[in-house]
């Protein structure tokens, strides 16, 4: 029974999820979610049975709210800032172009990743936006999602010990916290994050934008938090919600899997991972001298990490996360923009 096997699906990335979220790990629902669900459908396959298949709505009705809550998270407070980040806002385009080339070149000569694969499993974007990319363009996800989880947990667990050798100080542990913990809210900022979820789909839509199920609701979220019109109010519930839907629908694409691509997907993800670790740290230092942050927080907000985590650690660290964030929501949305339009050449 199909009803039955998603249950236990489900069931398997909420235990998952819950798990990470106790043991302080980085996007504890998202990451602990596709963790659970991919475990699970791994151990049900081993038996040649073989899991329906769930419906992409799953993901697309989700990944509009964290779309929407990304966008919450500008606010215009960032306005004042931007003009003396000028140099660190230009130096992004380079950065996605060696983070993704040299990411390319690893997966696809030495991963032996097809041209599609490659390119998606090497993107430098967060790990929903990158999905749905790779989604829409008919690339494997189960290679996509591997890649950026791997890459993911290395950043974030890594930038910590990092700190550790380099200040001689351990960072905060709040890597199981979100951004978006706001314990106070009204039925009526559930009801405006909702409806600002709903347009942004139908905006993404009309307008053709690439993700439109994320970009669409990321657009109108940014709009009325830079101008002040609406309040945005993301609920602490509906943000791990979402992140655990999510996580646990991309945990089962996993299906089919085999172990010989699970293990080169961990060896290839670890490699990609210390690579845009290395060059982050490089644009860090170069770019130190030209904007008014040092080296530390330059490098939080150049490591591929979430926008969530890296923001988190930065508050960690006593750094301004509106700072880290800014460089994170840049990164993301260029990846996107940069990715949709490069990927025609694929074909």
């Amino acid at each position: 029974m199909a009803i039955g096997h998603f249950f236990y699906l489900f069931l398997s990335g909420f235990l998952g999820g819950s798990l990470a979220y106790f043991w302080g790990a980085p996007m504890p629902f998202m990451l602990g979610g596709i963790a659970g669900a991919a475990t699970f459908v791994i151990c049900y396959e081993r038996e040649n049975r073989k899991l329906p298949r769930l419906s992409r709505w799953v993901r697309l009705v989700f990944m509009s709210l964290i779309g929407t809550m990304i966008g919450s998270k500008v606010s215009p407070e960032f306005l004042p800032l931007l003009p003396q980040f000028w140099p660190s806002a230009v130096a992004l385009l380079p950065f996605i172009i060696f983070a993704h080339g040299g990411g390319y070149a690893m997966m696809r000569f030495l991963g032996g990743y097809d041209k599609k694969d490659a390119y998606y499993a090497a993107l430098p974007g967060g790990i929903v936006d990158t999905a749905a990319l790779a989604e829409e363009a008919g690339a494997d996800l189960r290679v996509v999602t591997a890649q950026h989880f791997i890459r993911i947990i290395l950043v974030v667990v890594s930038i910590p010990l990092l700190f550790l050798v380099y200040t001689g100080e351990a960072v905060g542990s709040l890597a199981g916290e979100t951004i978006s913990n706001n314990q106070d809210y009204y039925f009526t900022d559930l009801v405006v994050v909702l409806l600002i979820a709903l347009g942004g789909l139908l905006f993404g839509r009309f307008a053709r934008l690439p993700v439109s199920h994320m970009i669409g609701p990321l657009c109108i979220s940014i709009a009325l938090s830079l101008t002040g019109i609406v309040q945005i109010q993301f609920p602490w519930w509906l943000s791990h919600l979402a992140q655990y839907m999510v996580g646990t629908a991309l945990g089962a694409q996993f299906s089919g899997i085999s172990k010989k691509m699970l293990l080169r997907g961990l060896g290839m993800g670890l490699l990609a991972g210390v690579y845009m670790l290395i060059l982050a740290i490089g644009f860090a230092y170069l770019l130190s001298s030209h904007v008014p942050a040092n080296f530390p927080v330059l490098f939080v907000s150049f490591a591929v990490g979430g926008l969530a985590e890296m923001s988190l650690i930065a508050l960690s660290l006593n750094y301004n996360p509106v700072i880290v964030a800014i460089h994170h929501l840049a990164r993301i949305v260029l990846t996107v923009l940069c990715a949709h339009t490069f990927a025609r050449k694929l074909a």
